[in-house]
């Protein structure tokens, strides 16, 4: 019939969808580039530039302890083998030629201990403090960072 219009079906444009979409995608990355060039090939002000990589740690091994413990009554041992994380290359060089001097420092220190005093996780860690202060007191060149005990062994 002439006088009846058939409704028309509402057509749903998913080309303009996906060219929203496409273009949403391509404004994003446009910003993380620019944002990538900005923090990274930009020097920032007052001198500070990209962050630097953090230089090749100067580890010193030193040779295994074993050592008598002060346990009253007791004879208790401690079998230890630890690494130095030292500051800078001197300071190696340092170490080494102080070899016997810094041997006899750390028996003393370890000699000295009672087994009760280093079993726990905190009782290592203020060990190897009093370590790293004996030992930097005695070293000129530099200092301590960190040490780790590569073994520990109480019997």
């Amino acid at each position: 019939m002439p006088g009846k219009e058939e409704p028309k079906e509402v057509q749903n444009k998913p080309s303009s969808n996906k060219l929203l979409i496409i273009v949403l995608v391509l404004v994003v990355l446009l910003g993380a580039g620019v944002a990538g060039v900005y923090f990274n090939l930009i020097p920032l002000p007052h001198g500070k530039g990209p962050v630097k990589k953090k230089e090749k740690p100067v580890l010193y091994s030193m040779p295994t302890f074993l050592v008598n413990l002060a346990d009253p009554g007791a004879k208790r041992y401690l079998k230890v083998t630890m690494v130095l994380d030292l500051s800078s290359h001197e300071t190696a060089k340092e170490c080494s030629a102080m070899d016997p001097q810094l041997r006899d420092l750390i028996l003393t220190v370890l000699s000295n201990q009672q087994s009760d005093n280093i079993v726990t996780p905190s009782e290592k860690l203020a060990l190897k403090e009093q370590l790293m202060q004996s030992v930097d007191h005695v070293l000129t060149k530099g200092k301590v960072l960190s040490i780790y005990f590569t073994d520990f062994l109480i019997q």
